[in-house]
């Protein structure tokens, strides 16, 4: 039996080996510290990205799309989108034919997710920027990059975990985020605030928990739960995925207990 390829049919769950050191750079990026790429539509802010934390195989950052801005039809690697502000459109090309694009109003709270070299292009066509979270997976096979936001309330968390198959971002929206991360051997761990508007990173097989850091404080914490999966291999076939959360963006956490 020949045995199937990434991205060529069902394959085993193959967790990917730990990495030696597990992690090398920064855990917590700002806003401030992203790498600002302009484009013709508006600008990229890279956070978490192969020259801020060592990571290649994948980018999480905000897309900033001007008014009136109009992308060309664009071939990518496998991308999550959250929209956080702003409206616009999502035109996709689902096979060959160019007279065949589906389209997808684009507004806050909207997740949309493109498998590889999906064709599609994008349109803010509102009076105002149209500002979105990204998360992007640079592995040539199908791995699966998806988002869901949550609020932890004042106090509130999950429980120390660790992933053998995928990396994790805490992109915070608004409010007091902070992550407890363990050192590359995973034999201490130690308490990071991440900023609002800013990302931590969580790199597989390394332990770690998010939370809102003021107890007694009023304010939750709005956060977009971003993550790649590598053990997610599927068709190469171009796909779409639409999910519309509430038109604040904003899900609170269930209550099935903080296994985020």
């Amino acid at each position: 039996m020949i045995p199937s390829l990434p991205g060529e049919g069902r394959v085993p769950y193959i967790p990917p080996p730990p990495r030696e050191p597990a992690y090398s750079g920064r855990i917590v990026v700002p806003r401030e510290d992203g790498i600002v790429d302009q484009t013709p539509y508006g600008q990229f802010i890279r956070m978490l990205c192969e020259e801020t934390t060592g990571d290649e195989r994948f980018t999480v950052g905000e897309r900033i799309y001007k008014p009136g801005a109009e992308t060309e039809p664009i071939l990518t690697d496998s991308e999550a989108v959250h929209v956080l502000e702003g409206e616009g459109v999502l035109r996709v090309w689902l096979d060959q034919s160019p007279n065949r694009a589906m389209e997808v109003p684009l507004q806050p709270g909207l997740e949309v997710v493109l498998t590889e070299q999906t064709r599609h292009q994008w349109l803010n066509t509102g009076a105002k920027p149209m500002v979105a979270v990204v998360t992007i997976s640079h592995e040539p096979f199908p791995a699966y990059p998806h988002h869901y936001p949550a609020i932890f309330e004042p106090g509130k968390g999950n429980q120390i975990h660790q992933h053998d198959n995928r990396v994790e971002a805490f992109y915070v929206v608004s409010g007091p985020g902070s992550m407890v991360i363990a050192d590359p051997k995973n034999e201490t761990t130690r308490e990071v605030v991440v900023p609002p508007r800013g990302v931590g990173y969580k790199p597989s097989h390394v332990y770690h928990r998010q939370f809102n850091h003021e107890p007694d404080g009023d304010e939750p914490c709005y956060w977009i739960h971003s993550m790649v999966v590598f053990t997610h291999r599927g068709s190469r076939m171009p796909q779409l995925h639409v999910r519309q959360h509430s038109l604040d963006g904003k899900t609170p956490i269930w209550e099935s207990g903080a296994r985020l």
